[in-house]
């Protein structure tokens, strides 16, 4: 029978949804292995074909991968693997079915749709009679798919590394190792985003046309150095893109750091920028500084207790 079912998101292991009445199986040794094997294996599930199965004990995992979703089984290894699958298949068609991506993408708690409980306790007492159940489903097709295409087979090397082998203990790390990472940027953000690069670019015109202007033996001259001035002004417009898109350490002394230096090359190149200029330039870099102070860096929870 089934015991356990859990929808994880790949980019970052979160669970959005899971069964919560696994209390009854807490005292079989080899369901708690199957069980902490789990977590190990939605960790390092984008390194796996989109369908598999590992089989830790007496008890056998199954899962499938689509659309940036991990869904996931715990049942009995005698339980017939094509209705673990079809399991799979039916909550994964509900789940996608009320949930938009929009919505499965902003999800930052561990089981933000805990009510779909509801849904898998429903479909957990339907399969818990194989014989019964498969006189009621058509399983022709998944069964023909199963064979022709079996689930790949986890070995346990390939979820648990040898102690002291580098290669295999890296090979596996995937973004849910990740502890520090950004929310994901809204339309004001991109938009934000896109100016500073326009502005980058219209510095780094601008520098590139004033040294063509200049005379080649005479580098003290003017010219050159608001060129320059026009080189840094994009320098740091970039660093300001750089600052919105990744997390850094110090990041908000530095980006004021970076808006006072955009600032100070406005007033020494007022003779080659009209006011409306100027102020546009830092307008972007004020509302770049804006976006790097409010966007919050979101921090993974090593396990989510699953």
């Amino acid at each position: 029978m089934i015991y356990f079912s859990l929808i994880s998101r790949i980019s970052d292991g979160l669970p959005l949804a899971g069964t919560t009445d696994v209390s009854y199986e807490n005292d079989d040794p080899d369901f708690k292995l199957a069980y902490k094997e789990l977590k190990r294996v939605i960790r390092k599930c984008d390194k796996f074909p989109d369908r598999c199965t590992y089989t830790p004990s007496t008890y056998s995992i199954h899962f499938i991968s689509a659309l940036g979703l991990t869904f996931s089984v715990i049942c009995d290894s005698s339980y017939p693997t094509v209705l673990a699958f079809s399991f799979l298949d039916e909550i994964q068609k509900e789940f996608l079915q009320q949930y938009e991506t929009e919505k499965r993408e902003k999800a930052t708690r561990p089981y933000t749709f805990v009510e779909f409980d509801t849904f898998l306790q429903k479909a957990k007492t339907r399969y818990k009679h194989p014989r019964t159940l498969t006189t009621k489903l058509d399983l022709t097709t998944l069964s023909q798919e199963i064979r022709l295409r079996p689930p790949y087979n986890i070995s346990p090397e390939e979820v648990n590394p040898p102690v002291g082998n580098f290669v295999l203990s890296t090979s596996f790390r995937t973004s849910a190792t990740s502890h520090r990472h950004f929310v994901p940027l809204g339309l004001f953000g991109w938009v934000t985003v896109a100016m500073n690069v326009f502005c980058s670019c219209l510095n780094l015109a601008r520098a590139i046309l004033l040294m063509n202007e200049g005379h080649i033996d005479d580098f003290d001259s003017e010219v050159y150095q608001f060129g320059a001035l026009f080189l840094l002004c994009c320098l740091f417009f970039s660093y300001q893109v750089y600052l919105m898109c990744w997390p850094t350490n110090m990041r908000k002394p530095l980006a004021c750091a970076t808006l006072g230096s955009i600032c100070l090359c406005q007033l020494y190149l007022w003779e080659h920028r009209t006011s409306i200029q100027m102020l546009f330039h830092i307008t972007v870099s004020c509302t770049a500084t804006f976006v790097i102070f409010t966007r919050q860096i979101q921090e993974k929870l090593p396990q989510y207790n699953l």
